[in-house]
Parts: C-alpha cells; structure tokens; sequence
C-alpha cells in the first residue's frame, strides 16, 4: 500500500511537472543613462553617446508599440465587454420570450379546461332536467291512476323539489364557470 502511494505520488509530481504551463514575463526595457566620467577623445565620447541615443529611440519606439499596443487590447475589451453585454442582452430577451411563452400556454390550458367544465356541468344539467322530467311523467301517471297514498305523494314532491334545486345549484355553478372562461379569454 505505501508503495502504491509512494509510485502515484511520483507519477503526479511528475505530470505536474511536465504539464505545468510557462510563464513568461513582459517587461518594459528602460533606457538606462550612462555617465561619461572621462573625456579622453570626440571618437570616443561620440561612441559613448551614440548607444545612449539608441538605447531612447529604441526605448521610444518600444514605448509607442507598447502604447499602441495598450490602446489596441483597450479596444479589444470594449469590444469584448460590448459583445458580454449584447449576450447577456439576448440571453434576457430569450428568457423573457420563454416566460411569455409558458404564461401563455398556462393560459390557453386554464381556458381549455374552463371549457371542459362548462360542457360537463351542461351535460350535467341536461341529466338531471331529463331525469326531472321522468319522475315527474311518472309521479304524474301514478298519481292519476291512484295507486299512490298522500304520505307517498308527499316524498316524490319533496324528491321533484331536490332535483329541482339541484338543476337551479348547477345552473349556478355553469353561469360562474362561464363568468370565469370569459375573464380568462379577456
């Protein structure tokens, strides 16, 4: 076992080693100034003089690369930072769309099933009206022939009246749901 560990440890030093990333440093190359101390000739000061000159030009001349170079990576951010915001600005704009779209559709399935049950409460009341209409042929037909007692007469009334009121309790409830399909249609 510790040679396992030992063997994974030396294996993921190792990748870490040949994997790890160079780093590079950017520096800024300054004109570093010289001091003549000693003027023995022109030839010699001139050439002293002349790496010195070089040195700046070279050194202005990085400081405008470098300067044009900042400008550039300036820009490319701006660009940058204008293309994250027009993304994020799309991605908003997508999820507003979705919203919408769900909103929507919860809408036109609360108004699908508001149909629903406006058609079942119709049915419903078509049911009981007919059923209503039955037992009153029959109550009627007994009642002529004379085959029914007045406690009888008094239980079919009573049974006539509670469909009765049961048909005027879904009518009821079919005006409410119809007020409810309208507002969700508006």
């Amino acid at each position: 076992m510790k040679l396992k560990s030992i063997f994974t440890i030396v294996m993921l030093s190792s990748f870490q080693f040949f994997l790890a990333q160079n780093t590079q440093n950017d520096t800024i190359k300054l004109a570093t100034k010289t001091t003549i101390t000693t003027v023995t000739t022109v030839k010699d000061t001139v050439i002293k003089v002349v790496p010195q000159v070089t040195t700046t030009v070279a050194s202005d001349s990085e400081k405008e690369a470098l300067k044009k170079e900042s400008k550039m990576l300036n820009a490319k951010m701006k660009e940058e930072k204008k293309a994250l915001k027009e993304a994020k600005r799309t991605e908003q704009e997508q999820k507003d769309f979705e919203k919408k779209q769900k909103a929507f559709e919860k809408q036109q399935d609360k108004i699908l099933s508001g149909e629903k049950s406006v058609s079942k409460l119709k049915t419903k009341i078509s049911n009981e009206e007919k059923s209503l209409a039955n037992n009153k042929k029959k109550f009627d037909s007994k009642k002529s022939k004379g085959k029914i007692s007045s406690t009888e007469i008094e239980k079919e009334n009573i049974k006539i009246s509670k469909q009765q009121i049961k048909i005027n309790k879904l009518n009821e409830d079919l005006n409410k749901a119809e007020e409810k399909l309208s507002k969700l249609r508006n």
